[in-house]
């Protein structure tokens, strides 16, 4: 959003205000809350769908962005009442629900009567269309990944880095288990594994890791992007993801990386054996031999590491800036004006998306 305001009047529509956002919010945007007070879409959606239909119109909002599929339950219908063009963009991947049955309700709503759905890898294109027969139009952008960063890789880096949310998803448990097979290899003698993190796994990680010898588990930290500058590698245990932004940001500071390859993420991020290293699914002595292989190969690892900016730079602010205004028919961003002109992007006239 901050970066398509020069292009757009923009409106940030919540169900309820969580406080300021995180990252920043371009003072150009304009905030508007849904309720008061958290509340369960089901029990609120005729009130959401409705409250939000009549801010759409008096609002003259040309294009509705729903954020993540569950939103789409309400975001859709009011988005038709209001005769504004809707957009959900997918989050995670098709088939992950989290267990919630709204998610999957809202995938079906999103496929069938929304204009268009946006994915974050190609591979959940595929997913859409095996799993939804969509109506919509399908469209893959990726996330934004931060600007690299030119600080050279230090061979004499010895630290593995893993960051995310400690719960079955991420399968940290995974990374240690293959982490114990590192500790009793040779090559990996002078390596220490350094996760970062908080979720309800924590003790049991915790526990896990109390046997081993060069493992340290902390909170997360506000400066996650110091910790990059001190990894010689990033490690990537997940089950499923939808394009996970801890891989783009290992990218940007030139770290390879070594990853499951589960169904949809890290594929679309890791250039095998360019900037890292993607191993089965699952294969914990697999990722333990890969960590172990690029510990052993300083070589390998500083040649992985510039491959790794160059696999950066492809999610470049501008290159998905100019795939957002192409699907928002908007004017395209000053800085890929040429890039945008080449998509053919038909430009109107006044344009407002939320």
């Amino acid at each position: 959003m901050n970066g398509l305001v020069e292009q757009a009047e923009l409106h940030l529509y919540e169900v309820c205000s969580r406080g300021p956002a995180v990252f920043g919010l371009d003072s150009r945007i304009t905030t508007h809350r849904l309720s008061d007070r958290s509340v369960s879409l089901l029990a609120s959606w005729p009130r959401l769908v409705l409250s939000l239909a009549r801010d759409l119109r008096r609002r003259r909002i040309d294009t509705l962005v729903a954020v993540e599929s569950t939103h789409a339950l309400y975001a859709v219908p009011a988005a038709r009442l209001a005769g504004c063009r809707v957009i959900v963009w997918e989050h995670f991947n098709f088939h992950t629900d989290l267990g919630k049955r709204k998610r999957r309700w809202g995938r079906r709503v999103a496929a069938r009567y929304a204009d268009d759905v946006v994915t974050l890898t190609e591979r959940d294109l595929d997913l859409w269309r095996e799993g939804a027969r969509p109506r919509a139009r399908l469209t893959a952008i990726a996330n934004i990944a931060p600007p690299v960063v030119a600080t050279p890789y230090g061979i004499g880096r010895r630290t593995v880095l893993a960051l995310g949310r400690f719960c079955a998803q991420k399968g940290f448990e995974r990374l240690l288990a293959a982490w114990a097979l590192v500790e009793a290899d040779p090559r990996g003698a002078e390596w220490r594994l350094t996760i970062h993190g908080d979720g309800p796994d924590r003790a049991r990680l915790d526990e896990q890791s109390a046997s081993l010898a060069r493992v340290a588990i902390h909170p997360p930290r506000a400066d996650a992007f110091a910790l990059y500058e001190e990894a010689g590698l990033f490690a990537a245990s997940s089950r499923r993801e939808g394009l996970p932004m801890v891989l783009l940001e290992a990218a940007a500071h030139g770290v390879p990386a070594v990853a499951f390859d589960c169904e949809t993420g890290p594929g679309e991020i890791i250039a095998r054996d360019v900037s890292g290293m993607l191993v089965p699914e699952g294969d914990v002595p697999a990722l333990a031999e890969a960590l172990l292989t690029l510990m052993a190969d300083p070589a390998a690892r500083c040649r992985m590491s510039e491959g790794a900016r160059a696999r950066a730079r492809t999610f470049c602010r501008d290159s998905i800036l100019a795939r957002w205004s192409a699907l928002l028919r908007l004017p395209p961003p000053p800085a890929v004006q040429s890039e945008a002109d080449e998509s053919a992007i038909e430009q109107g006239g006044r344009h407002e998306a939320a």
